[in-house]
């Protein structure tokens, strides 16, 4: 048995993409150091897997008890993830090309105690990701980031 969950607080959030051919699974999560961390279950019939940080430098960090969201397409070679930075920032961490990224866009800020966020993706012609987050501007609204070849907000 692994010992990766805080018990220190409450409400430890986690988001999962997986591959619709092969299996293969992601879950992301914030590990008892208050970092995001992705565990990679390669094998759909396994209970082994790797584990990596990714929010270590230069990542910024996430506030404790962070929302987590995600987004995959094209058999996980393009993954999104998404959380709320301990400065209430909601930030993108990429994974293009077989490598992850440096710190993608920050997309809003959101309010301080808020733990709503969720993205979806529809690919066709091109990605289109939404991305959907409680505003401190707008805080009783949804304000959702667009990515549709360029990232625009809209409230809703």
């Amino acid at each position: 048995m692994s010992d990766l969950l805080p018990t220190n607080f409450v409400g430890t959030a986690a988001a999962a993409v997986q591959s619709a051919t092969t299996g293969s699974c992601r879950v992301y999560f914030q590990n008892k150091d208050y970092q995001i961390y992705e565990m990679a279950l390669s094998d759909p019939t396994s209970t082994t897997y790797s584990l990596g940080n990714l929010t270590s430098i230069p990542f910024p960090a996430g506030r404790i008890n962070t929302p987590i969201a995600a987004v995959s397409w094209n058999n996980l070679s393009e993954i999104r993830v998404y959380y709320i930075t301990a400065d209430s920032q909601v930030q993108e961490i990429y994974y293009s090309g077989g490598n992850w990224g440096k710190p993608g866009p920050v997309l809003g800020a959101a309010v301080e105690t808020s733990g709503f966020l969720y993205a979806s993706v529809v690919v066709n012609t091109g990605p289109v990701v939404r991305v959907g987050f409680q505003s401190s501007t707008a805080p009783q609204t949804i304000t959702e980031a667009v990515w549709n070849g360029g990232w625009n907000n809209r409230v809703l």
